[in-house]
């Protein structure tokens, strides 16, 4: 052994092992947690584009309601296919925990709406929903919401 070598004693060989484990720890639990955050993010993402199929399918009915009497049996029968598409995007997102925000009140909130317009209508109350523009979602599971339902509200001057 030459001079001024230390030897590494079995106790210190386990303190670096040890050591060493508890690095790879923290970053493999690092890791866990930013992979979860993407995962979550990712998943957000696609709510919100399902949300956007949902909302042209919403318009397309509200626009194909005001003429429905005209329709001939095979315009009838593609309605009838769009809605029970509708239908199965709705039970998906239902299954995940994912539900439709409802106002069994009328009256917006700000933490489940965004308001884009109001109107004057002094037989109701301020804040009462007189129309749903795009429908909110809400994750029953997290318990938050996951978009906003965007809303016309009576707003009435003093």
């Amino acid at each position: 052994m030459k001079t001024g070598e230390k030897t590494s004693s079995p106790g210190d060989l386990l303190r670096e092992k040890l050591v060493s484990f508890q690095r790879e720890i923290v970053e493999l639990k690092q890791s866990v947690k930013e992979q979860e955050e993407l995962c979550l993010h990712r998943e957000h993402e696609l709510f919100v584009e399902l949300f956007e199929v949902l909302d042209v399918f919403d318009n397309i009915e509200k626009n194909i309601r005001r003429k429905q009497e005209a329709l001939d049996k095979t315009s009838q029968g593609l309605l009838n296919s769009m809605r029970a598409v509708q239908r199965k995007l709705l039970r998906l997102l239902g299954s995940r925990q994912i539900e439709p925000l409802h106002f069994p009140d009328r009256r917006a909130k700000v933490e489940q709406c965004v308001v884009v317009d109001t109107q004057s209508v002094p037989e109701q109350e301020n804040e009462e929903i007189l129309a749903v523009l795009k429908r909110g979602y809400f994750d029953a599971a997290r318990n938050t919401v996951l978009r906003k339902a965007e809303v016309i509200t009576v707003r009435n001057k003093d």
